[in-house]
């Protein structure tokens, strides 16, 4: 449950950083193309043109400055990593369920998992991570919803 709610919060966090890139990008591309057909249709302004393209070549120059950018990369690759250990746990589950592993097998897989965790959270943000309290209910919810749905008995 653990696993799967971080995974969920990481992508939830992911998306929310994709859309602020895409503003970016948007503003930049709109600044830029918008910008000189303005300048060249309505010459009267050219230093609302020219700030205007001032602006998007800097949001084009600090792109990699800003943290979102960055931040958006490594929470994206997160994800990934996470994703695949979602996957070695349900496959886990279903041994330990089919009561094909141990008791101590089961402490070794879940330790394994936890470390593997760690490891790839390390890897990615290496100062650490710290989801706001509403994506972790957001994660939650779903993580539950999607237990509920994937090994309910009825």
């Amino acid at each position: 449950m653990q696993l799967k709610t971080a995974s969920i919060c990481i992508r939830l966090y992911r998306n929310r950083l994709a859309r602020r890139v895409r503003t970016v990008e948007l503003v930049k591309a709109v600044g830029s193309g918008g910008g000189i057909a303005g300048w060249v249709v309505w010459k009267d302004w050219p230093f609302l043109w020219s700030g205007i393209i001032a602006a998007s070549q800097f949001l084009d120059a600090t792109k990699n400055v800003f943290p979102f950018t960055q931040l958006h990369k490594a929470a994206s690759d997160l994800t990934v990593a996470i994703e695949l250990l979602c996957i070695d746990a349900e496959i886990e589950w279903e041994s330990i369920y089919a009561g094909r592993i141990p008791n101590e097998g089961i402490t070794e897989g879940r330790a394994r998992l936890a470390k593997l965790q760690l490891e790839a959270e390390h890897k990615h943000f290496p100062e650490g991570f710290e989801a706001s309290q509403r994506l972790i209910d957001l994660a939650t919810e779903e993580a539950n919803a999607y237990f509920s749905l994937t090994y309910s008995e009825d």
